[in-house]
């Protein structure tokens, strides 16, 4: 053999392991799909997409849309033609599809009602995209493939480029300079509302998932370290925001997450009960003390500024309130009281809330010209959808909770992951009464991410317990 064959074989062979190396590194970050063994080339286009939509979904504005698009193709794709039941369990009969079917059917309900009731308002064309955006997480569960690795891992690029937003797409260190001096800032990420509740999903998660985290491994200071850096950004970006409704939506939040790590202490340190309660107190009081003595002014500033409008409010003169913040809110929930009073049931069709603002002769022309939401995300519903789309959205967190606590009874779910879901339920379920967060890309992403990767672990779970059961027939 000459030496010029030797070298060609030879280079060839390096390449050979370099690609090696690489699939192998690349599979050690994203473990293959448990749902569906074939088409890996869909499938990789499908991951790739996931994890740019993850990373760039918070701060950058084309190219995250252009990444759930094709996220949500191949995902869409894999299950209506690639995923085959399993030990009697098939995904495409799992309950939350037949939920997403429903969100459907109520569209279309509500088009052909506002059709009959009022043609001269209704939308010309059918659209689906208001209600069925919440069910984004199903294709990117089938994406994730049931594996626990993958999601922590799409969960990290989201919170990394969260953290990195600031700089990103807002002001860098001048906007936190300004936030610390009293100003409210929102990093660029749509507005300050947006921006808090993106951190303080952020916060909730970086709380629930701190056992895993801080544990005793290789490379645990810096990764202690750096959950540390990420929850000190995380409630400071909360609290610079200036936003209250977001403010009181932490309080039961952390409250679940406080008793889940009380619980967990007292599990492993049985024998020092008072030391673990009184340490839990401390820790707590030293962290708002702090908190307090740092970023006070801002918080008792902001609580303060809206004394006026609360008062007239609990006094019952509403006709008397100021258009500030809170009055706004006050004027257009009553307006969209009167309006839901008159179609309850299927509501005015998909553009109901734009009716409100397009043609009521109780509020002023500055309010309609520069609003188009309720800030408040069941009164925007009930008004374009009645009470069948609130039916609906309830119907949906009712799935998502009763597997969450089904599958973590059976030990097929993590208690952080149990802690995660709990917190974001209540923490969003409140918040959105003071913000149409469910009609925004911002609310939107966080369901299809933490939505999307609960999911796959419940569809995981439920093929393990189908594989020890081997049940001929199993609701989903």
């Amino acid at each position: 053999m000459s030496h010029s064959s030797e070298a060609r074989n030879s280079t060839v062979t390096a390449a050979s392991a370099r690609a090696e190396n690489l699939v192998q590194l690349a599979a050690f970050f994203w473990q293959p799909n448990r749902f569906i063994a074939t088409h890996r080339w869909l499938q990789i286009t499908g991951a790739l997409a996931l994890l740019v939509y993850g990373f760039f979904g918070i701060s950058v504005d084309s190219l995250p849309d252009k990444a759930a698009q094709l996220a949500n193709l191949c995902g869409l794709i894999l299950l209506a033609f690639c995923a085959r039941p399993v030990d009697g369990v098939s995904l495409r009969h799992s309950g939350i599809l037949w939920l997403a079917v429903a969100a459907i059917g109520v569209s279309l309900i509500s088009w052909i009602g506002s059709w009959v009731m009022h043609p001269q308002w209704a939308e010309s064309s059918f659209k689906v995209h208001r209600l069925t955006n919440w069910f984004a997480m199903i294709p990117l569960a089938v994406l994730l493939g049931g594996q626990v690795r993958n999601v922590y891992l799409l969960w990290g690029l989201a919170l990394l480029g969260l953290l990195i937003s600031p700089w990103v797409s807002g002001g860098g260190w001048r906007e936190w300079q300004q936030g610390f001096a009293g100003v409210r800032v929102d990093f660029g990420l749509h507005n300050a509302q947006h921006t808090a509740m993106l951190f303080g999903t952020a916060t909730l998660g970086l709380l629930a998932f701190a056992p895993a985290i801080l544990r005793r491994r290789r490379w645990a200071w810096p990764l202690r370290l750096g959950w540390l850096l990420a929850l000190a950004t995380s409630v400071c970006a909360v609290i610079l925001t200036q936003t209250r409704g977001v403010w009181v939506g932490m309080l039961p939040a952390l409250l679940i997450s406080a008793c889940a790590a009380t619980v967990a202490l007292h599990r492993h340190f049985r024998s020092h009960r008072r030391y673990v309660i009184a340490a839990s107190a401390a820790t707590c009081g030293a962290a708002a003390l702090v908190g307090y003595l740092s970023l006070g002014d801002v918080v008792s500033h902001r609580l303060a500024y809206e004394q006026n409008t609360i008062a007239l409010a609990q006094q019952g003169e509403l006709a008397q309130l100021p258009y500030t913040s809170t009055g706004i809110r006050l004027h257009t929930w009553a307006e969209a009281m009167h309006w839901i009073g008159k179609h309850p049931l299927v509501g005015w069709g998909g553009n109901g809330r734009s009716l409100i603002f397009d043609h009521s002769s109780n509020l002023p022309d500055d309010i309609k010209q520069h609003f188009g939401h309720l800030h408040n995300s069941y009164l925007d519903l009930m008004v374009n959808f009645g009470l069948l789309g609130l039916l609906l959205l309830a119907a949906l967190v009712y799935w998502l909770m009763n597997r969450c606590l089904r599958y973590y009874r059976a030990g097929l779910l993590s208690g952080n992951n149990l802690v995660f879901c709990l917190s974001f339920t209540v923490f969003f379920g409140v918040i959105n009464f003071f913000e149409s967060y469910l009609f925004y890309d911002s609310g939107r992403l966080l369901m299809a991410l933490i939505g999307g990767g609960l999911l796959t672990q419940f569809w995981a779970a439920k093929r393990q317990l189908a594989a020890k059961s081997h049940p001929t027939d199993i609701a989903s």
